[in-house]
């Protein structure tokens, strides 16, 4: 009796201390995932972070040393318009067309496209893969600001990377008229107020080829 009432007592016992164990864990949770201190000391939520990381990753894709820019960026027009060309093998059909040249990596001298640059996150509204924020929406390319289908060396001096934030509509203006490039995430003249709730990435494009 006294053996089967000690093992009752034990069970009854792990069963509180789960109890417990479980009502902590609940506490603990959101108060560690809603919401984490960076670096500056400004709180991010789980989204913002999501968004953040997946934003430097397309960065990167862009500028870094084995980046687009550094293969392509000679010709502004071949610059990436949309997230969807990152994750493309071949490059855009527009690039095939009027830049054959560059349809082929050359390796002696890093010129030619060579993607994929970046593995997709997700897909758009036409299923296509692509890099999403984490509002689940697709981040955005600004580079063709006056949206004649071309790139020419000025605008690619103003490239940045867009998400739509938590309302999902791009807010960041594309007016390059007044403003002058600044350095990455320090731009000269554009605003937190002019983005809304965007989160933006500004490019500090790397001296392309002449």
């Amino acid at each position: 009796m006294n053996a089967q009432t000690k093992s009752a007592y034990s069970l009854l016992e792990l069963l509180i201390v789960l109890v417990i164990l479980i009502a902590v864990t609940m506490m603990v949770i959101p108060m560690v995932t809603t919401r984490v201190e960076t670096g500056n000391g400004r709180a991010q939520t789980p989204n913002e972070i999501t968004t953040q990381a997946t934003m430097n990753v397309i960065r990167e894709a862009m500028i870094g040393e084995q980046g687009v820019l550094q293969n392509v960026g000679h010709e502004p027009d071949a610059i990436p318009r949309h997230v969807t060309e990152l994750v493309d093998q071949q490059p855009p059909e527009r690039v095939q067309q009027t830049l054959p040249q560059l349809t082929k990596y050359d390796p002696m001298f890093n010129i030619g496209w060579r993607g994929p640059y970046v593995m997709p996150t997700g897909t758009n509204v036409a299923g296509q893969p692509t890099l999403v924020d984490g509002w689940g929406n697709e981040i955005e390319i600004q580079v063709d600001f006056d949206g004649d289908g071309k790139v020419n060396r000025e605008e690619s001096k103003f490239i940045r990377i867009v998400s739509a934030g938590p309302n999902g509509e791009i807010e960041t203006p594309t007016d390059i008229s007044n403003m002058v490039p600044g350095s990455e995430n320090e731009p000269s003249t554009l605003t937190k107020a002019e983005c809304g709730d965007d989160m933006v990435v500004f490019l500090s494009v790397p001296d392309l080829r002449e």
